[in-house]
Order: structure tokens, then sequence, then C-alpha cells
């Protein structure tokens, strides 16, 4: 483990293997592989990034920075200088959510570093939208840290975010018709609740809140992106339009763009395993 500019990260897989910097959401971090790790059935053995066949790097994002939030910037030479301390000179980036907007942000800094970037319901600014429900996220949290109760706003916070994570048509599947036998009697409520207490038990209010505001301050010159970018949209993606990762692609020099349909929306990198597999490993054919 390397620690550069208050960030952590891990390697793993050969040493004279092609080097894979793999960066999720703002709640992924350096736990890529095994037990607990973010991306499982796409990191691992017999993935699209296998440890076995490349050199795969995570890392931890920063969640401080001059503003009171990290920029794009301050993380891309947090991450540059990590790897440095590997002695790795050039690199693929797999970024998915804000990792993917992380990845052009990389690609803007270190363009001869960069061999190119897979870019997964990222773009290269916030939308609107999006960041209102942001806002009204991390306006649950400050209020429960003022009254003393953070990690129960944050649970309040978190319970809000997943309804933009996924599509209606996905709610309606598992929650008003479920399979036979497959009914909770508290539904979607539940859900929630679960997916709330988790993230609060391992997720300090106050890295939430940076994190959160880093998405928002997401503003890139996709114009000025040299390097080789595939964009992977999700057309039922409610956090990331489809016209604006249209946008990315036509304002980027060398780009291409694949547009999947997902029940999972914004979601879709993590649950739409075999999609995944086949966009990333096809991407990292031409690395060496």
């Amino acid at each position: 483990m390397t620690r550069a500019a208050s960030i952590e990260g891990r390697i793993t897989g050969p040493d004279d293997a092609p080097a894979v910097l793999v960066l999720g959401g703002i709640s992924s971090g350096k736990a890529l592989l095994g037990e607990g790790g973010w991306w499982p059935g796409v990191a691992g053995a017999g993935g699209a990034l296998d440890p076995d066949r490349y050199r795969l790097i995570s890392a931890d994002f920063l969640n401080t920075g001059e503003a009171g939030f990290p920029s794009t910037g301050e993380q891309a030479r947090a991450l540059l200088g990590l790897i440095a301390g590997w002695d790795i000179d050039r690199f693929h980036v797999v970024g998915a959510s804000y990792g993917g907007s992380i990845g052009l942000a990389l690609a803007l800094a270190a363009p001869d570093r960069v061999t190119g970037v897979t870019c997964i319901s990222a773009a290269h600014r916030a939308d609107p939208l999006a960041t209102a429900w942001r806002s009204i996220q991390r306006g649950i949290a400050e209020f429960g840290l003022r009254h003393g109760d953070g990690a129960g706003a944050l649970e309040l916070s978190r319970q809000l975010a997943m309804t933009t994570y996924r599509t209606r048509d996905e709610l309606r599947l598992r929650f008003r018709n479920p399979a036979p036998g497959t009914r909770d009697a508290r539904g979607v409520t539940a859900w929630l609740e679960a997916s709330g207490a988790k993230y609060a038990a391992r997720t300090a209010p106050e890295h939430f809140l940076a994190l959160s505001q880093a998405l928002d301050a997401v503003d890139l010159d996709a114009g000025r992106l040299g390097v080789p970018i595939h964009y992977i949209a999700v057309e039922d993606d409610l956090l990331v339009p489809l016209a604006d990762m249209e946008e990315a692609a036509r304002l980027t020099h060398r780009s291409r763009l694949t547009v999947i349909r997902s029940l999972y929306g914004h979601d879709a990198f993590l649950k739409e395993v075999e999609a995944m597999n086949a966009l990333i490993a096809a991407d990292l054919e031409t690395v060496s």
C-alpha cells in the first residue's frame, strides 16, 4: 500500500502486465478485489478486470480540497502522484460514475501517460437535475449534523439517493409485481432502509458531503481531450442523461459512444455484469 497526497491505493497483478486504473462512484475505493470488493463479477478472476492479466490499480478518492471539497484536477494530481510511486509510465483508465469523470480529468492532465479511458455513466459536466437531487441529500445530512444525528440523517440521504440510481420500471418489477414468494411485506421501504443503514455504517457524513459537492463541480473541457475515450451510456440513467454523454462524445476528438438499456439505470455498471465484462474486455484488448 502506498500513500500519496492524502490518498491510499492498492496495486494487484503481475509487474509486467498492462496497468489499468479502476475508479468507481463516490462510494467506491481501494477495496476493488475479493470479499468486500466494490465491483464483483467484473474485477476479479475470470472478469474483464482480471488480476492475472492486468496490473490493477485502485484508490480512495480525496475528500478535501482548496474549496473545501476536491476538484477533478486535485483528484487527478493525487492519483498521478500515487501511480508514480509504482514507477508506472502509462496506464488505461476504467472509470464509472464519478470515476469516469476523474478518468477524463486524468486524460486532460496527463495525455502522455493515459493510453485511453473507458468512461461509464459519466460525462464532462454535472446535470442540473442531478445536482438538485444531491443538494437535497446534502441538506438532509447537514441538518442531521447540526442536530447531533449525522448518521441518522445520512441514512435518509442515502435512501433518497437510491431512488435516483435505479429506474421506475425496475422498482415496479421488484416491488409491485414480484415473483411468487419474494414479496417483502414492507416492500420498497424495507429496501431503502436497509440501503441507508448499510451506507451510513461505513461512511462519515463529512466524507459524503465533500464528494457529493465534488460531483456537482465536475466541469471539464471535453474539446481538449486527445486520448481515445470510449463512452458507455445507459439510456435510462437518471443522473447522467444520454444527451450529456452524446455531447461529450461529440466534443471529444477521438471518441466512440456505446448506448445500452438497463432496468438498473445509473447502477447498470454494478448490475449488468455480462455487458460490462464484454465492453471493458474489448477496450483492454488494445492495451499493452
